[in-house]
């Protein structure tokens, strides 16, 4: 049976969340490890990757990298710029970590959210959706996080 961690990721609006749950492999269910959000509004860039590590790294429970088995990425509809630089993060993890990266659109990471009593943040949401699709064995990686869009006249 293969344990390890989750870690999603929601930067579509002005505040980064980042949630990690312990995952067991062919279990149904989770353990949310740990969430948190920052306020960044416009530092959203400058100030991702030094949230992300403090995160990763928060004692006593610090968790490695290399521990991760998949990621979850908010896709948007919501900021642009948050979307594009929570998106290259994730995909950058996943494919240097060559671990699965599972992009989840805000629509369906509000209405999970609200279906549960009582709702849950949209991190917890965003990974709920993910780990089911894992679970499914569902084939993503991070390349198929956003599609190439094409213009069509």
């Amino acid at each position: 049976m293969t344990t390890g961690f989750a870690l999603a990721l929601h930067t579509t609006t002005t505040k980064l969340e980042l949630t990690i749950a312990e995952v067991v492999q062919d279990s149904p269910t989770y353990i949310l490890h740990r969430q948190q959000s920052w306020e960044l509004g416009r530092e959203l860039s400058a100030r991702l990757h030094d949230c992300l590590a403090l995160f990763m790294a928060d004692s006593p429970n610090p968790i490695a990298w290399e521990d991760l088995l998949f990621l979850a990425i908010a896709t948007g509809i919501g900021s642009f710029t948050g979307t594009r630089i929570g998106v290259v993060a994730a995909r950058t993890l996943g494919e240097q970590l060559n671990i699965p990266v599972f992009g989840v659109d805000c629509e369906a990471i509000v209405c999970k959210s609200q279906q549960s009593q009582p709702p849950q943040s949209l991190g917890e949401s965003l990974l709920a959706i993910a780990h089911t699709r894992w679970q499914a064995g569902t084939i993503s990686n991070w390349q198929d996080v956003l599609p190439i869009y094409e213009f069509k006249e």
